[in-house]
């Protein structure tokens, strides 16, 4: 959320690590950095750069050094019309019949969020570097991807009409 840090994170795992070493953490394997670590939703390859001055890698390397694995929340169908991918490219962003950006969700504190046209070949090559930086570059071995169904959404004119839900997923 709005709260999360560079500085949070680096303490919450120094604590994990801390309990971790005790028989009450030996259950703890998983530290996951959540929502408000991206600039914007949809600019899942810029950490923000108040928040994590540093990047996130340096998360990652932390919470793997605690004897944890590193996990990662990112939502890659889904943006939001002022974030940088959904401005520097508009035309991956599914559109409806008048050319206005589908709506596949709503999340707090009052966002609207677009889909994706993963149909876009573009477009999907970009959601692939996001995965491969992610996970090969920042470290992260545990991603949860959340927003899914933005890939599927009903409705909208499609780069590519002829792949389908399913396969847009």
């Amino acid at each position: 959320g709005p709260a999360v840090s560079q500085d949070l994170m680096l303490r919450t795992v120094s604590q994990l690590g801390t309990l971790r070493a005790t028989t009450l953490g030996t259950a703890f394997s998983l530290v996951q950095l959540d929502d408000g670590w991206q600039s914007e939703w949809g600019d899942w390859d810029t950490p923000h750069p108040t928040r994590f001055p540093n990047g996130i890698k340096i998360i990652a390397d932390a919470v793997r050094t605690a004897g944890m694995t590193p996990g990662l929340w990112l939502a890659p169908a889904a943006l939001v019309a002022r974030s940088a991918i959904a401005k520097r490219h508009p035309e991956w962003v599914l559109r409806d019949a008048r050319g206005k950006p589908v709506r596949c969700g709503f999340t707090a504190p009052g966002i609207w969020l677009h889909a994706l046209d993963v149909s876009h070949p573009e477009a999907l090559a970009h959601v692939a570097k996001v995965v491969r930086t992610v996970v090969t570059e920042w470290g992260y071995k545990y991603l949860k991807c959340d927003f899914l169904h933005c890939a599927a959404v009903r409705g909208g004119v499609r780069y590519d009409p002829r792949v389908g839900r399913a396969e847009r997923l």
